[in-house]
């Protein structure tokens, strides 16, 4: 199972409704943090994700929307008295970036830090996932996207294997693992019933605008969750940086994902009504791909 939680859905300042960005990850009992905007942590420990045991953070840019939640945990993962080194990971300048924030106030910290600078198709290869990082166009400075590939996955067909007379159990089990069974009178090869099939995907922007190389990482992915700061398109949307909701459609579209999420949205867009209806955003991005989705602080996506 995958677990995903959205943390923070505002764009650079946070409302009433919504907190800066940050998404929470949960894989295999392992736990990743995308962006630490304001308000992470507090988010974190009302929805009982416990963060204490998130081991990696991957930072996509060093605008303070995206990050100026993480000194606040790290000292609160110092008081709870956290042994376990953190992995921080980001763009370039994110150890200089880095230092300088923890650098503010009087603290011991006690655990270390490690930081990994990454570039276009950086990869960190764990056992049984992939994360890539991937160049995205943000005011021109070092911004990163991340997509999280599960490694390929080996899974029984049981309408095969009931062929045969089996059911789920340890001698699926052996198969899986490669071995030739004996069952009753027959001899029964992994071929015979297991197969390999796609691991899931899930792919975070970040802040952009359009981009190519968005879709080139975003191929086939289950969930894409993207920059949707504005609806209808603006004549400056390059010096914005940003992206509208049509943008991100038109991403989900050619890069056949499963499902769009639409995140990291203006203040412009709030409930209350002196501002314009958020809703626009999700109707928008339908218009060009069907499966699109609003996100919203505490949203949660199950992949099993």
């Amino acid at each position: 199972m995958i677990k995903i939680k959205i943390l923070g859905t505002s764009a650079s300042i946070p409302t009433k409704n919504r907190n800066l960005p940050s998404i929470f990850l949960m894989y295999k009992g392992e736990r990743l943090l995308f962006d630490c905007g304001e308000g992470t942590q507090k988010e974190l420990m009302i929805n009982n994700l416990r963060f204490m045991k998130i081991n990696k953070i991957f930072i996509t840019h060093w605008h303070a929307d995206h990050f100026s939640g993480m000194l606040g945990l790290i000292q609160t993962m110092s008081l709870e008295g956290r042994k376990n080194p953190l992995y921080v990971f980001g763009p370039k300048n994110t150890s200089k970036f880095l230092n300088q924030l923890l650098g503010v106030g009087y603290f011991n910290r006690t655990f270390d830090i490690i930081v990994k600078e990454l570039e276009d198709s950086s990869a960190i290869k764990e056992k049984d996932y992939t994360i890539t990082a991937f160049e995205v166009k943000h005011n021109r400075i070092p911004a990163l996207g991340y997509a999280f590939q599960e490694n390929k996955r080996l899974k029984a067909d049981m309408k095969k294997a009931e062929k045969f007379g089996l059911k789920t159990g340890p001698l699926i089990g052996k198969l899986k693992n490669g071995e030739t069974i004996i069952f009753g009178s027959k001899t029964i090869k992994p071929k015979d019933i297991i197969e390999s099939i796609t691991g899931r995907k899930i792919v975070y922007t970040g802040d952009t605008q359009y981009s190519e190389n968005t879709i080139k990482y975003s191929k086939n992915a289950d969930i894409l969750i993207h920059d949707s700061t504005f609806a209808s398109h603006k004549e400056n949307m390059d010096e914005i940086g940003h992206s509208t909701a049509s943008d991100a459609a038109i991403v989900a579209r050619k890069a056949t994902v499963k499902k769009l999420v639409l995140t990291h949205i203006s203040r412009r867009y709030q409930k209350e009504k002196e501002h314009e209806d958020p809703k626009k955003l999700e109707d928008e991005a339908r218009q060009i791909f069907k499966n699109s989705v609003l996100a919203e602080d505490g949203m949660e996506f199950i992949l099993k």
